[in-house]
Protein backbone atom coordinates (compact mmCIF):
# COMPACT_ATOMS: atom_id res chain seq x y z
CA UNK A 1 0.00 0.00 0.00
CA UNK A 2 1.17 3.31 -0.92
CA UNK A 3 1.04 5.97 2.14
CA UNK A 4 -0.66 9.50 1.66
CA UNK A 5 0.61 12.83 2.88
CA UNK A 6 -1.89 12.60 5.50
CA UNK A 7 -1.07 8.83 6.40
CA UNK A 8 3.07 9.97 6.72
CA UNK A 9 2.11 12.85 9.09
CA UNK A 10 -0.14 10.30 11.35
CA UNK A 11 2.91 8.16 11.28
CA UNK A 12 5.32 10.91 12.31
CA UNK A 13 3.25 12.61 14.92
CA UNK A 14 2.40 9.05 16.94
CA UNK A 15 5.96 8.33 16.51
CA UNK A 16 6.79 11.70 18.21
CA UNK A 17 3.93 11.35 20.83
CA UNK A 18 2.37 8.54 21.26
CA UNK A 19 0.01 9.22 23.99
CA UNK A 20 -1.69 12.07 21.54
CA UNK A 21 -5.38 11.57 21.51
CA UNK A 22 -7.23 10.69 18.70
CA UNK A 23 -9.24 13.90 18.66
CA UNK A 24 -5.67 16.22 18.93
CA UNK A 25 -4.44 13.95 16.36
CA UNK A 26 -7.58 14.49 13.59
CA UNK A 27 -7.55 18.11 14.19
CA UNK A 28 -3.39 18.13 13.74
CA UNK A 29 -3.84 15.99 10.15
CA UNK A 30 -6.77 18.47 9.31
CA UNK A 31 -9.42 15.23 9.11
CA UNK A 32 -12.31 14.77 11.55
CA UNK A 33 -11.96 11.63 14.05
CA UNK A 34 -13.82 8.99 12.23
CA UNK A 35 -11.22 8.98 9.58
CA UNK A 36 -8.33 9.41 11.41
CA UNK A 37 -9.41 6.68 13.38
CA UNK A 38 -9.80 4.45 10.11
CA UNK A 39 -6.33 5.81 8.86
CA UNK A 40 -4.42 4.23 12.25
CA UNK A 41 -6.45 1.01 12.77
CA UNK A 42 -5.28 0.80 9.13
CA UNK A 43 -2.06 1.35 9.75
CA UNK A 44 -2.11 -1.01 12.52
CA UNK A 45 -3.50 -3.42 10.66
CA UNK A 46 -1.15 -3.24 7.68
CA UNK A 47 2.01 -3.40 10.10
CA UNK A 48 3.07 0.20 9.50
CA UNK A 49 2.41 1.00 13.36
CA UNK A 50 4.32 -2.16 15.30
CA UNK A 51 3.16 -0.62 19.05
CA UNK A 52 2.76 2.15 21.66
CA UNK A 53 6.10 2.61 23.81
CA UNK A 54 7.23 4.71 26.84
CA UNK A 55 10.68 6.26 26.36
CA UNK A 56 12.55 5.12 29.47
CA UNK A 57 15.17 7.91 30.92
CA UNK A 58 18.11 5.54 31.61
CA UNK A 59 20.06 7.79 33.45
CA UNK A 60 16.92 8.33 36.14
CA UNK A 61 17.00 4.55 36.43
CA UNK A 62 20.70 4.38 37.40
CA UNK A 63 22.19 2.81 33.82
CA UNK A 64 24.70 5.14 33.15
CA UNK A 65 26.99 3.02 31.44
CA UNK A 66 26.65 1.73 28.11
CA UNK A 67 28.59 -0.13 25.81
CA UNK A 68 28.80 -1.19 22.05
CA UNK A 69 30.87 -4.84 22.02
CA UNK A 70 31.55 -6.18 18.45
CA UNK A 71 31.50 -10.27 18.51
CA UNK A 72 33.51 -12.48 16.17
CA UNK A 73 31.69 -15.62 16.66
CA UNK A 74 33.17 -19.46 15.62
CA UNK A 75 31.24 -20.07 12.58
CA UNK A 76 32.20 -23.88 12.03
CA UNK A 77 28.74 -23.98 12.47
CA UNK A 78 25.66 -21.74 10.86
CA UNK A 79 23.76 -22.29 13.58
CA UNK A 80 25.70 -20.36 15.97
CA UNK A 81 24.02 -17.52 14.61
CA UNK A 82 20.60 -18.72 15.79
CA UNK A 83 21.65 -20.30 18.87
CA UNK A 84 23.57 -16.71 19.89
CA UNK A 85 20.45 -14.77 19.29
CA UNK A 86 18.75 -16.64 21.09
CA UNK A 87 20.79 -16.60 23.84
CA UNK A 88 20.85 -12.29 23.62
CA UNK A 89 17.66 -12.53 23.75
CA UNK A 90 17.43 -13.65 27.77
CA UNK A 91 20.11 -11.03 28.75
CA UNK A 92 18.00 -7.92 30.05
CA UNK A 93 21.78 -5.88 29.97
CA UNK A 94 21.61 -6.22 26.21
CA UNK A 95 19.28 -3.39 24.61
CA UNK A 96 19.97 -4.02 21.07
CA UNK A 97 21.55 -6.93 18.93
CA UNK A 98 22.83 -6.71 14.92
CA UNK A 99 23.76 -9.19 12.65
CA UNK A 100 26.60 -6.98 10.69
CA UNK A 101 29.16 -7.63 7.71
CA UNK A 102 32.84 -6.88 7.87
CA UNK A 103 35.58 -7.61 10.32
CA UNK A 104 32.74 -8.67 13.18
CA UNK A 105 29.77 -11.36 13.03
CA UNK A 106 27.39 -9.12 15.32
CA UNK A 107 27.39 -5.87 17.82
CA UNK A 108 25.36 -5.68 20.93
CA UNK A 109 24.37 -2.51 23.06
CA UNK A 110 24.90 -3.19 26.57
CA UNK A 111 23.68 -1.00 29.34
CA UNK A 112 24.53 -1.38 32.85
CA UNK A 113 24.68 0.65 36.20
CA UNK A 114 28.51 1.38 36.55
CA UNK A 115 31.67 0.25 35.40
CA UNK A 116 31.74 -2.39 37.75
CA UNK A 117 28.38 -3.92 36.42
CA UNK A 118 30.10 -3.97 32.94
CA UNK A 119 32.94 -5.87 33.92
CA UNK A 120 30.75 -8.31 35.32
CA UNK A 121 28.75 -8.53 32.65
CA UNK A 122 31.83 -9.22 30.43
CA UNK A 123 33.46 -12.04 32.92
CA UNK A 124 30.06 -13.66 33.80
CA UNK A 125 27.64 -13.15 30.99
CA UNK A 126 29.26 -12.51 27.53
CA UNK A 127 31.37 -15.91 27.92
CA UNK A 128 28.32 -17.98 28.21
CA UNK A 129 27.29 -16.43 25.04
CA UNK A 130 27.48 -19.19 21.93
CA UNK A 131 29.86 -18.79 19.49
CA UNK A 132 31.79 -16.41 20.94
CA UNK A 133 35.58 -16.22 19.74
CA UNK A 134 36.66 -12.45 19.77
CA UNK A 135 35.14 -9.01 20.85
CA UNK A 136 35.78 -5.47 20.92
CA UNK A 137 33.93 -3.22 23.55
CA UNK A 138 33.20 0.71 22.96
CA UNK A 139 32.54 2.65 26.26
CA UNK A 140 29.88 5.37 25.22
CA UNK A 141 31.65 9.11 26.22
CA UNK A 142 28.78 11.04 25.53
CA UNK A 143 25.68 10.59 23.22
CA UNK A 144 24.84 13.28 20.90
CA UNK A 145 21.75 11.84 19.08
CA UNK A 146 19.10 9.42 19.96
CA UNK A 147 16.09 8.62 18.68
CA UNK A 148 13.38 6.21 19.82
CA UNK A 149 13.24 3.72 16.63
CA UNK A 150 12.94 6.22 13.10
CA UNK A 151 13.95 9.66 13.29
CA UNK A 152 9.89 11.15 12.73
CA UNK A 153 11.36 13.60 10.52
CA UNK A 154 12.64 10.61 7.94
CA UNK A 155 8.65 10.13 7.28
CA UNK A 156 7.91 12.98 5.79
CA UNK A 157 11.13 12.41 3.25
CA UNK A 158 9.23 9.16 1.78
Amino acid sequence: MDLDRIDKEILRLLHMKGRLPLVELAKQVNLTTSPCSDRVKRLEKEGYIKGYHAELNAEKLGLDVQVFIHIRLDQTSFSIFEKFADAVADMPEIEECYSLSGDFDTMIKVRVKDMKSYQHFMARKLGTLPGVIQTRSEVVIEEHKTNFGLNPELISTL
